[in-house]
């Protein structure tokens, strides 16, 4: 496809959702309970747009968690990453830097993964100017933004560059080498041709699908050990969770531990659009995070 072409189909894709936002009043509500500014961190790439989130409590140094929105990697950040990302920051009194990386395909593959891998590597160098303890950095993502976080974990697991306390996949996609047509069911939330779109537009040349970087289902046994702590977070309807329990079970065959939990009643995005089981997937979350802060 040509440029234009790939535009088209971006357009399209951002100007459409099959998953409905339910933001409730009390999600809402944390919003009011932290601060909140934007910044402009240096990457590879360029500035990256961060929200940077604060909470409203004094400590000698803070938790951080770096969180990362869904979208397929073309569809952009929008407010319930904001209210998200303030519920974290208020609840575990941690600060949280939501990334607003670039998409596809005005960036391909890797831009935003490479941007985000920066932005983590920045919060470890400057740590002392954040405040932030550099053994309680925690790094997490849904669906696109859950495949950005096992990539980079996956990247600084061979750099060395930093060390995280826990990963954290929701949804996350992770296997971009199988076809859709043969994980979408007859009730499937995602078209098969609205995922096809967005790894196309991501990636380009489907003999790249397999890249581990993209696919981390194809990461060999040595990639993965030593990888940090992962939580795993899968929807019983979500035609995606196949390749998440795989990937778990391909790290805890390398030595990583993990913890996984499907929701059953609930289908992919649930936990940042505020449906079905979205608040004990949210205590979940919590309850990982307070562990690994500790």
């Amino acid at each position: 496809m040509t440029y234009d072409e790939k535009m088209k189909i971006a357009e399209q894709l951002r100007s459409s959702s099959v998953v409905q936002t339910n933001l409730t009043p009390e999600m809402e509500a944390y919003l009011e309970r932290v601060d909140r500014k934007e910044a402009a961190i240096p990457t590879r790439e360029g500035d990256s747009r961060v929200i940077m989130v604060y909470p409203r409590i004094s400590r000698e140094s803070y938790p951080l968690f770096i969180n990362m929105h869904g979208g397929g990697f073309v569809r952009g950040y929008e407010k319930r990453d904001t209210v998200f990302s303030s519920f974290l920051a208020a609840s575990l009194g941690c600060k949280v830097i939501d990334i607003d990386y670039r998409l596809a395909p005005e960036y391909p593959f890797p831009a935003g993964l490479n941007e985000c891998y920066d932005v983590v590597k920045w919060a470890f160098d400057n740590s002392d100017t954040l405040n932030v303890d550099t053994d309680k950095i925690a790094l997490g993502g849904h669906s696109a933004g859950g495949n950005f976080t096992a990539a980079i974990a996956l990247m600084a697991n061979q750099t060395k560059d930093f060390s995280l306390c826990l990963q954290i996949m929701d949804y996350p996609l992770l296997d971009g080498a199988t076809d859709p047509a043969d994980k979408v069911g007859p009730d499937s939330l995602l078209p098969v041709e609205r995922m096809r779109s967005f790894s196309c537009l991501y990636m380009g040349d489907e003999e790249d699908y397999s890249n581990p970087f993209f696919s981390l289902v194809c990461a060999t046994p040595k990639m993965l050990a030593g990888l940090p702590p992962a939580l795993i977070i899968t929807a019983g309807k979500d035609c995606l969770r196949d390749e998440a329990e795989k990937y778990a079970m391909m790290l805890v065959r390398a030595g990583v531990e993990v913890r996984m939990r499907c929701f059953l009643e609930s289908d992919h995005g649930f936990i940042v659009h505020g449906l079905a089981e979205h608040r004990e997937a949210r205590e979940l979350i919590i309850s990982a995070l307070e562990e690994a802060f500790k």
